[in-house]
């Protein structure tokens, strides 16, 4: 019996990667900048409200969705020109990171914001993203759709 587990021990410990190092975060697509991680679209009635994913279009907006975690320091957005794209996301590993990335598809008029997660091995979730990002100012006609890819 003694030999069975250290055997599945070590046959677990050889599926981890021993020189996994953390990756940095990227952007790519349409992606003009990534806001802090402090940022949380929370309201008490409703929860976390980027766990659906979330557009946000307009300075009142933006002040109201972010007024329960940071409203006396956020960013200066341009909402004439810029939208803020979210969807929440709970870390699920060790040393991850993340790959945030918007396309924008003319043939289904549609904003597609994919986030991936990068990681070296599977843990309990430790910590939510926001994964907000801000984007070029989304076509009316448009609809967003949100990808999450772990």
């Amino acid at each position: 019996m003694k030999k069975l587990l250290i055997l599945s021990l070590l046959g677990m410990m050889a599926c981890e990667d021993p020189f996994c190092e953390e990756r940095p975060d990227e952007v790519a697509g349409l992606v003009v900048r990534v806001l802090d991680e402090q940022y949380l679209a929370y309201e008490r009635s409703e929860g976390d409200l980027g766990r659906n994913g979330i557009q946000i279009t307009s300075e009142q907006q933006f002040q109201q969705v972010f007024s329960y975690c940071c409203a006396t320091q956020l960013d200066s957005i341009d909402f004439s020109k810029y939208d803020v794209l979210g969807k929440s996301t709970v870390n699920r590993g060790s040393n991850s990171s993340y790959r945030r990335e918007v396309q924008h598809d003319d043939t289904n008029k549609k904003i597609i914001y994919t986030i991936t997660e990068h990681y070296c091995k599977k843990a309990s979730p430790t910590d939510g993203r926001g994964n907000f990002v801000v984007v070029p100012k989304v076509p009316a006609d448009f609809r967003v759709e949100f990808i999450v890819n772990n």
